[in-house]
Parts: C-alpha cells; sequence; structure tokens
C-alpha cells in the first residue's frame, strides 16, 4: 500500500517535495503528478528488478493529472478492459486465446522451405523447383536470372520468375536468419535485379523480367516494395540498387503526379484505378479497383524520403495517404493496405501528421465490399481460424489465403512502436494468425482435407510448401486446404511457392517464449528503413491468469523500459529479466543502452537522441505543420514572376490562419495567404523563401530554397527519333534521325546506342543502324546533351522480320457467313449463342455476325491443341458500334490465363498475352473509330507482340516466354463463357487463328482473303483438278489462265496438313507429286497472290506410296 509522504519523511531515497511519483489508480493504470507533503507514494512498481529504476526526474512530467483523467475517461470509450487500449472490432470477435493452439516453430519451416526451393539438385517428380537461366539474358548484362515455379507441378515447370514469388523468397529466408547473398556460392540478392525492367524502360521492378506496368497495381507496385525490403537488409549488395531506388521513388512519384496529384496548389490524385500505365501515363479503369494501391506507394515514398532527404517524395507520400484516408469505403483489395497503414502510423508518430489509424486498421480487418476481402472469425470443423486474411463473407464460404496473412502481420507488427494505443489488438491478431496459419500446410489436416497431400507426402517431409488457399467448406469438408492452379490449368498441384516465400516474414515477427501461449513479438525486424535504433518486443498474455517470462536481453549492459504502463524497468540488465504480464494485458518492451538516462520533451520520452517513446504520456495531441512549401517553378529567371504555395497540417475547416511570407528573412509585406504571387529578385543567387502559418495559438513554418538564375537552362527540345520504314528486314539497313529543335546558340552534342544490331557514326542526329541477323524487337536510343550540360534522352523500338518465311495455314477459320464451322479443317468447329447475321466488310448483307448484348457469344470447346506454347497469330475483321468498358474481341483464358484481343474503353486496341515472364499489353497507336470496318491482326512471335491495322504494322514491343495455357474456351465477343461485363458491341467477320507466326506479306493479304467471293467477280480460275479420284502418281491442277500462286497446302479430312509433297508449275497449271496419302477425302487450299483463296477436295482411293 501507498505511504503518506512528509516533507521529513520520504519513503524513497532521494525523493523530495515537488518530485514525481508514479500514482497507481487500478493495477497498470499510471499517471504522474508532483508529490506535496501529505500526499502518498507507492513503493516503487517494478516486479523482478535487481537495480530498481530511479524515480523519473520533475522535467519529464509534461501532463497535468486532470489531463491525464480526461484523456483516460474519453478513451475508456473505446477501450479494452486495459486501461490505453483502442479496440479493433473485428479483432474483438476473435478469442484471446485460439483453441487447439498449435505454434509452429516458423524459423524452421522458412528455413526448410528455402533449403527445398533452392536446392536445384533435387530429382523426382516436379522436381527442381528453380534453375538459372544463362547470363545476361534480360536487363543486365552481368548478371544470371533465377526461375522459380509458382506452384509444385506447374504447366511452364522450370521457366517461371515471378518477383511476387522469387523477392519475398529472399527476403523471407533473410529474416528467418539467412544469409541470401552468399549462401552456397550463391548471391541469390544481386541475382534479384534482373526485375528491374530496365530495357523495355519501364525502370520499375514488375513481376516479370520484361513484364509491362497498366493492368494491376498489386502485381506492378509490390515488387517494389519487396525490392525496398530487399535493399534494406542488403544496401550495398548491387552497386545499381541505389539507382534502382530512386528511380522506382521517381516513377511512383510521377505516376501520383499524372493522376492529379500537386502540391501547386495542394491536389489529392485520384487514385481509384486498378492499375496505371508508367509507358502511357494512363490509368486502367476497367476492372475491380484498387485504391489501396495508394497505401503501398506512400510506404516506398515515405522510405525514399528518410533515405534521399529528397521532400518531393515525402509530398508524393502525404498526397497518396491523403487520398487512401480520404475513402469513405473499405479500399481493401490484396494486401496492399496494411503497408499503408504503417506508413501512416510512421508518420503520424516521426512527422506530426494526423491519419486516421483507427479507420485504417478497421479497414484491414473488416469485410471489403470491393471483392470481400477481410479477416476470417471463428472456427471451421472444429480448427480456430480466426485471423486468417481473404475473402471474409462470415456466411459459410470464406475463402483464406496464406500469403496474405504473413503479409499483414510484417506489415502491422511495428504499428505498437508508433501507436502503442494498439499493441493489445495487434499483439492478439498476430496470436491468432500465427497459430491458424499451420492449417495451409499438409501436416495440419486429414489427408482428404487437402487436394496436394501425395505429393507433399514423398517430397516435403517436413512439410514447408503450404497450399496457396483454405476453404471453409469444399465436397462437405470443413475446413479444405486447396487453391486455385489446378482448377485454373496451371498447376498439377495447389502447393503454392508463391505464397510460401513469404513465411519468412512470420519467422522473423514472432518467437516462442517459456509460456506456449504468450509471444515474443519483434517490432523492429519487418519495420524496413523505420526506427530500429532500440530493440522493441510485444507481449501479450491471453489467460485468464498473470505470468512471468524471461526475456532475454542482447550481449552488454541495457536500460529497460514498458511503454505500455510507461514504467523503467531496469535500469542496468544483461543476459535476461523475469517480465511480467497481468492476464489478458500486453507489455511492450523497449531497451536503451545503459547509463543514459531516460528524458521527457514535448511529448516524447528520449534515451539520448533515441525515442524511446512517441506518445509519452499517452500525449496524441496534434500541432500544427507545414504540409508543403512549393513554387510553379524553380530556378526562376531574374525579375520573373513565378507562384509560391503554402499548405497548412492539422487544420480544421473553419479554422483561421495566418500565412506570413519571408525572402531571406525579410517579411514580405501584404502577403498573407496561401498562394502570393512573387517577383524573383534582380541578381542571380540563392535566396530562401519562407513561410510562417498561425493557428489555434500554434505556428509552425517551412522554407524552400529558390535559384535565381539570369536565364533559365532547359533540356535539349527533342521531339523523337524518326526512321522511313515500318519493320526491318533481317541483316538490313535503317536511317534514324533525331528530330531536334536547338534554340538559338545551342551546342549539342549526340550520343546513340541500341540493344541489338550495330550502329555506324554514333555522334550525328542522324545514324544508320544494320539489323541483326536474326529477328528481335530491340531498341535504338539518344541522348542530346547542350552546353548547360542538360540531356534529353529518346528511343524507338526497332522490330527485325524475316522476310523469307513461308505462308502459313491457320488451325482455325471462321468464314462466319451461314455457320460456324471451321473452314481450314474439319474440327474445332465453333457454337453460337445469340449473334446475329450483319454486312461484311465488302457491303454482302449477312456475311458476319453481329453482338448487341452480353450473353452474345461465339465459342470453341478448348482442347490440348489449343493450348500450344511458341507463338499465336490471330486475325479478324472488327466493327465497334459502342466502347464504355473494356471490349473482347477474340479471347483464350484472357489475361489472367494466356491471351485476348480487345478494345480499351479509350477505343484503342490492346494486344494481351500472359508468359512465363509475365503478363504484357501492346496497344494500338491510335484509337479506332465507331461503326467502321478495320482488319486486325494480332501476333505474338516469341520474341516479340505485333499489332496489323488493314495489313500494316501499327505497333510492336518486345516480349518473350512460353505461352501459358488455358482451361476457358476460344471465345468470339466475349472473355470467356461466364464473364459477360465486357462483351463486345458490334460486329466480326473471317476469324482466322494460327499456333504459329505468319509472314508479313501474309499479314498484308489477309484482308483480301474471303472465304466466298463477291457475286459479282470473275469466274472461276480453277479450270480442273485431275485425276479424281485419284491413284499414286500425280495431281494436276489447271486453271483458266495464267495465274499468280501465292502458296499451295494439302489437308487430310481432319485438318492435318500433309507436309511431304512436290509441286511444280508448268505454265496455266500445277503438279503435285503426293509421295503418301492414306485413302480418303483431301483439300487442297490454294491462296493467289491477289489474296484469292480457293479450295478444291480430292479423293484418294488407295494407299499412295
Amino acid at each position: 500500500m501507498a505511504r503518506e509522504i512528509t516533507s521529513t519523511d520520504i519513503s524513497n531515497p532521494g525523493l523530495q517535495p515537488g518530485d514525481f511519483c508514479r500514482m497507481a489508480l487500478q493495477p497498470g493504470d499510471f499517471y504522474h503528478t508532483a508529490l506535496q507533503p501529505g500526499d502518498f507514494c507507492p513503493d516503487p512498481l517494478i516486479p523482478h528488478t535487481s537495480s530498481p529504476s530511479p524515480l523519473i526526474p520533475r522535467t519529464l512530467n509534461l501532463i497535468p493529472r486532470t489531463l491525464y483523467l480526461i484523456l483516460f475517461f474519453f478513451c475508456s470509450l473505446l477501450v479494452y478492459p486495459q486501461q490505453g487500449q483502442l479496440a479493433v472490432s473485428r479483432i474483438d470477435q476473435m478469442p484471446d486465446l485460439p483453441m487447439p493452439l498449435v505454434i509452429r516453430d516458423w524459423k524452421a519451416v522458412a528455413r526448410n522451405y528455402d533449403n527445398l526451393v533452392f536446392n536445384r539438385n533435387l530429382t523426382g517428380q516436379y522436381l527442381p523447383l528453380s534453375r538459372v537461366g544463362p547470363k545476361g539474358q534480360f536487363n543486365y548484362a552481368d548478371n544470371t536470372p533465377l526461375f522459380l515455379d509458382s506452384y509444385v507441378g506447374a504447366d511452364d515447370h522450370l521457366n517461371q520468375a515471378e518477383a511476387i514469388n522469387i523477392l519475398p523468397a529472399i527476403v523471407g529466408a533473410t529474416l528467418a536468419g539467412m544469409d541470401k547473398s552468399n549462401q552456397n556460392g550463391m548471391d541469390w540478392v544481386t541475382m534479384s535485379r534482373d526485375f528491374f525492367n530496365l530495357k523495355n524502360g519501364q525502370n520499375v521492378y514488375l513481376n516479370g523480367y520484361s513484364a509491362t506496368s497498366g493492368s494491376d497495381w498489386w502485381y506492378d507496385v509490390m515488387p517494389n516494395v519487396y525490392f525496398y525490403q530487399l535493399r534494406s537488409l542488403y544496401p550495398d549488395a548491387a552497386p545499381e540498387f541505389d539507382v534502382q531506388f530512386t528511380a522506382i521513388a521517381d516513377r511512383w512519384n510521377g505516376c501520383i503526379t499524372k493522376l492529379g496529384g500537386s502540391t501547386a496548389p495542394w491536389t489529392l490524385p485520384d487514385m481509384n484505378y486498378r492499375a496505371f500505365s508508367l509507358s502511357t501515363g494512363l490509368p486502367l479503369a476497367t476492372g475491380v479497383p484498387e485504391p489501396e494501391s495508394a497505401g503501398s506507394i506512400a510506404w516506398l515514398l515515405y522510405n525514399a524520403y528518410l533515405q534521399t532527404g529528397n521532400k518531393d517524395y515525402f509530398q508524393g507520400a502525404q498526397l497518396a495517404l491523403e487520398f487512401l484516408a480520404g475513402r469513405q469505403t473499405n479500399p481493401s483489395y490484396e494486401l496492399q493496405l496494411p503497408y499503408g497503414t504503417l506508413a501512416a502510423a510512421r508518420m503520424n508518430a516521426i512527422e506530426g501528421t494526423d491519419y486516421p489509424l483507427h479507420k485504417l486498421l478497421d479497414w484491414c480487418f473488416n469485410r471489403g465490399a470491393l471483392r470481400g476481402w477481410g479477416s476470417v472469425v471463428g472456427t471451421w470443423g472444429g480448427y480456430d481460424v480466426s485471423g486468417l486474411i481473404g475473402e471474409a463473407n462470415d456466411g459459410g464460404n470464406d475463402y483464406a489465403f496464406i500469403m496474405n496473412g504473413f503479409q499483414q502481420a510484417a506489415a502491422l507488427a511495428p504499428i505498437p512502436k508508433y501507436d502503442k494505443r494498439y499493441a493489445r489488438a495487434i499483439a492478439k491478431w498476430i496470436l491468432n494468425v500465427t497459430n491458424a496459419s499451420r492449417l495451409f500446410y499438409t501436416n495440419s489436416l486429414p489427408p482428404a482435407n487437402q487436394d496436394s497431400y501425395e505429393w507433399a507426402s514423398l517430397y516435403d517431409p517436413d512439410a514447408c510448401i503450404p497450399h496457396e488457399s483454405m476453404k471453409e467448406i469444399s465436397g462437405g469438408k470443413a475446413p479444405y486446404a486447396t487453391g486455385d492452379a489446378i482448377g485454373g490449368g496451371w498447376a498439377a498441384t495447389n502447393l503454392s511457392l508463391y505464397s510460401g516465400s513469404s513465411v519468412g516474414y512470420l519467422a522473423g515477427v514472432v518467437t516462442m517464449t517459456q509460456v506456449p501461449e504468450i509471444l515474443r513479438i519483434d517490432l523492429n525486424t519487418t519495420d524496413f528503413y523505420g526506427d530500429n535504433s532500440l530493440a522493441s518486443c510485444l507481449y501479450f498474455n491471453p489467460l485468464q491468469d498473470s505470468r512471468q517470462i524471461w526475456v532475454p536481453l542482447p550481449p552488454g549492459i541495457s536500460g529497460v523500459y514498458e511503454a505500455i504502463t510507461e514504467t523503467i524497468l531496469l535500469t542496468t540488465a544483461s543476459d535476461s529479466f523475469l517480465l511480467e504480464i497481468p492476464a489478458s494485458e500486453v507489455r511492450l518492451v523497449r531497451l536503451y543502452p545503459s547509463g543514459k538516462e531516460p528524458a521527457a520533451r514535448d511529448g516524447r520520452l528520449y534515451a539520448g537522441s533515441d525515442i524511446l517513446d512517441y506518445h509519452y504520456g499517452y500525449d496524441y495531441s496534434v500541432t500544427l505543420t507545414v504540409k508543403a512549401l512549393s513554387a510553379d517553378h524553380n530556378p526562376i529567371a531574374i525579375n520573373s514572376s513565378f507562384k509560391a504555395y503554402c499548405e497548412p497540417g492539422n487544420v480544421k475547416p473553419g479554422d483561421q490562419v495566418q500565412f506570413d511570407w519571408y525572402l531571406d528573412d525579410l517579411l514580405l509585406e501584404g502577403r498573407n495567404q496561401s498562394q502570393v504571387q512573387l517577383v524573383a529578385p534582380a541578381t542571380p543567387s540563392q535566396y530562401v523563401l519562407r513561410c510562417r502559418v498561425s493557428a489555434n495559438g500554434q505556428t509552425a513554418e517551412d522554407t524552400l530554397h529558390l535559384s535565381v538564375v539570369e536565364h533559365l537552362p532547359i533540356p535539349p527540345v527533342v521531339q523523337g527519333i524518326q526512321s522511313g520504314a515500318r519493320f526491318t528486314p533481317a541483316g538490313g539497313f535503317e536511317t534514324f534521325t533525331a528530330l531536334v529543335f536547338p534554340a538559338e546558340g545551342e551546342i549539342l552534342d549526340f550520343a546513340w546506342s541500341t540493344t541489338a544490331g550495330s550502329l555506324y557514326q554514333r555522334t550525328g542526329n542522324s545514324v544508320t543502324w544494320q539489323a541483326p541477323v536474326s529477328p528481335v524487337a530491340a531498341t535504338v536510343s539518344l541522348t542530346v546533351t547542350n552546353q548547360d550540360n542538360l540531356f534529353t534522352t529518346v528511343s524507338t523500338g526497332v522490330l527485325v522480320k524475316d522476310t523469307s518465311l513461308p505462308f502459313q495455314s491457320p488451325l482455325i477459320w471462321y468464314p462466319l457467313d451461314s455457320d460456324e464451322r471451321n473452314a481450314a479443317a474439319d474440327r474445332f468447329h465453333a457454337t453460337a449463342s445469340g449473334v446475329g447475321p450483319a454486312e461484311d466488310a465488302r457491303g454482302l448483307p449477312s456475311r458476319a455476325r453481329r453482338f448487341a448484348t452480353g450473353q452474345d457469344i461465339i465459342y470453341t470447346v478448348n482442347t490440348g491443341e489449343l493450348n500450344f506454347t511458341n507463338a499465336v497469330s490471330l486475325s479478324c475483321w472488327v466493327r465497334c458500334e459502342q466502347f464504355g468498358s473494356e471490349r473482347f474481341i477474340l479471347s483464350h483464358g484472357s489475361w489472367q490465363q494466356r491471351y485476348k484481343l480487345s478494345v480499351t474503353p479509350e477505343g484503342f486496341l490492346r494486344w494481351t498475352i500472359k508468359t512465363g515472364q509475365g503478363t504484357a499489353d501492346l496497344d494500338g497507336s491510335a484509337p479506332i473509330g465507331l461503326n467502321r470496318y478495320y482488319h486486325v491482326c494480332a501476333i505474338y512471335t516469341g520474341y516479340s507482340m505485333e499489332l496489323y491495322l488493314d495489313g500494316e504494322l501499327d505497333t510492336f514491343r518486345f516480349f518473350s516466354g512460353a505461352i501459358l495455357p488455358s482451361d476457358r474456351p476460344f471465345t468470339i465477343g466475349r472473355m470467356d463463357d461466364v464473364e459477360t461485363q465486357y462483351a463486345w458491341r458490334g460486329s466480326l467477320d473471317e476469324v482466322k487463328l494460327w499456333d504459329v507466326e505468319i509472314p508479313v506479306k501474309q499479314v498484308d493479304l489477309l484482308k483480301a482473303q474471303w472465304a466466298s467471293p463477291e457475286p459479282d467477280s470473275l469466274g472461276d480460275p480453277v479450270a480442273r483438278v485431275y485425276p479424281n479420284p485419284a491413284a499414286p502418281g500425280e495431281i494436276t491442277i489447271e486453271f483458266t489462265g495464267i495465274t499468280a500462286v501465292e502458296s499451295i497446302a494439302v489437308y487430310t479430312s481432319g485438318g492435318r496438313n500433309l507436309s511431304e509433297y512436290q509441286i511444280r508449275t508448268e505454265k496455266s497449271r500445277l503438279v503435285i507429286a503426293l509421295p503418301y496419302a492414306a485413302p480418303g477425302i483431301h483439300v487442297i487450299r490454294i491462296i493467289l497472290q491477289n489474296g484469292r483463296v480457293i479450295t478444291r477436295k480430292i479423293i484418294i482411293w488407295r494407299q499412295m506410296k
């Protein structure tokens, strides 16, 4: 019990009237007050210490007793039974102690996973899971790329390389204690730099070694988050890392600007899109939007600011977070929101911002409407699954994904360090998710409750590769560990490496203690670029009675501070100490160098220059700040006019804000608004513009350095590179000329470079380039530098084609004249539903098909033969009647699985391919018009993607990899046979599909090829075919006159192209010598040079040899 203090009877040595004492209201509830004679002071509440801490000096206490009582009163409206802790409603629905409680040794799981997936010497079914490629294959000539399957049994085995799989595997292994920069002679860290898409000009990390941005924000942004994490662990691993680090910040900060974000004046970006193309500078407005990406981009930019000091990045982070925090509905989509939540907590604590952390945390766990994403609560089949992340419907059909729990735990674990009010909620949730995550692994559920147990029982005895997901119930079994790969046709199992690669994140966060129910949660391990100077751990006791645990200490002597009760437990401690945790409470332990006496100032508790407690005394008051101070341009020419903008922070609508502007400390009279028009001084120099804001009795200020110059140096004006041809034959020559507009007196230097072929004369504004002898999609670049050492770099793509390729016969040809039969062979016939007749491009009635509703479709049943992998060519006539959303022309599994040809809402043709290297889009150069026909041809060659419009090459880009398979039908006019949202509106005709690259010359002729001639066309050019029926020997095709033939092919009735025959031309006839053909009906197809196609049937009546 506390004893009375008098001026002559002080129980604690050194205690004097006026000093401060911790007063206990109830166990665990503390406030500070100045001692006066007659006050009570409890005995030191420092359990199990050998070196009691001194009383906190009077100067530490900045919060009056009355304010404490008011603060706790209002906090108690939203708190747990533990005073000072705030509730997160969804976490409240989870048990303090999940049952059964079975915590795996996650560090051992992470080590076993790393040993399995990076072992390239394993043998057995689907093994090994990884390989290395040839040096210089992708973005860096001296780099060796890594390939790692995304699933066990991947269809494209050992040819997959996803950044969302490989980068977390390296980061996670490191967090679990492994050195991936020197592991068995391999530097996996440096090898990962190839994900920085340098050669294609994206200049960010993407999900493939040669990918494109603009389809899905989480695939575009998260690889950069993982790289930032990797660089924080291995800052000196590769010389390119620093350049990549700032390039990423520049690109995503530029994205915010392109989406409307600005500090001059302060304007929020609109980031409610699915993706953003860094190539076109345009957002993707179709599909489910991913506004949570504002959070991950803010995380990137804030870390970039901390590392570089560049205020542009800090302002970009604020713009992104302010957009995110201002949303009225939950933006959760996948896993980017928790990173934004961490960024908000850090910026609130460090920078004095006031983002609604409680709202963001609620969003991280509550079900969001965009795709039903949130945290699962409850039990499935007797197993407690609370805390898992996924589709949280609360209706018996929940669907959880393991990777998302791992990543969310890593992102949210550091938050209590910055806002201790959420320590209990986060610690409780981490206990739940740590327990339930075991259920995705093959050693936790009965074999009947998982779909890939058999392989794991043979090749993964340590159960370290998880299933991708888990259904609440499937086939009457609850729960059921599964995934999307088997059903999607991507792999033979649902054992997911891209999911399991993140296990090290959880392993780095949690460690078991002597009390099985109490975890040690490390607040520093996953706080990349954060305040990690002081060791910080969180302990939650979910039991109904108090427990003691031994807390290990690092070597040396430490002081020990407990932030929840704001108690200095020990001033000198070593080895370990005993910590008591009351029932259902949390403790946050921070260590500081012994000998540094903690001191409080400005609402924080410091140990030297390190911050022990960001909210000492539970001080969460906010102060006035300056969010941004900027000018509409800088540098500024002497005597020229410019505008300056000052945006205050932490002000409310209606607050009276005063602005005072200073130039080199001289007050600018009459300038008292947030935006001012100023005139630059007449003398070139560096000046300091300062703005002081005042509101509600507080002041804040910021400075901006202005560079005033005699003239504004500007980079050379280069509008592009001009060439004479759309493509270059292999080995051919091409001339490139820079479109440069020099200013008067400007001196320019030219430096040309290329990724393939040879350049002659590299220093003038015109250069000759010789194409390589093999086809390729390459780049020619030019850097123009002026006398001010400013430069402009431009580039142009160059496509090298093999013009000797022979004409190819299609696998599918749907003329769509009167039915949906395949005119190329007696197979792959299509089925139509709802479509109507339409006139074709020639104006002939009922020779095309019109799609008027979302139900209209033509489809071909999927087969293995349609899932070819090397190349694909598509052609058709298209007539669009309505934009409005993305409109699908042709699709086989869409962008999610294989390929599609579509028109964007803006009217651009879009050709999309998914390969083992990722997903890539190629857009047309200009929008198409409505209500007119275009002939479109889309080709993927294995080295390029190409779009042709009316027989002419329109656009192309480099891309590679084997085309992934699809389990969906080949569809005309729809994404697939289920989705109706993106259906075609208009007419389609003459659909052709090849499983090879077709030559450019053939593309040019396609628009003139019709299965049925016009009624007024000239007569049949074929006079007769004989003999027919035919015996062994030769077949003669006799024309009515001299006819120019482009190609000829012979097919069986089943569509097989016969290759063993010779053709001889004799004036007005062709002679086909067939050395072998089976008896039956055969088809001869002749393509004339004018594009006309002629077919004839012949009968082989006995075996020909």
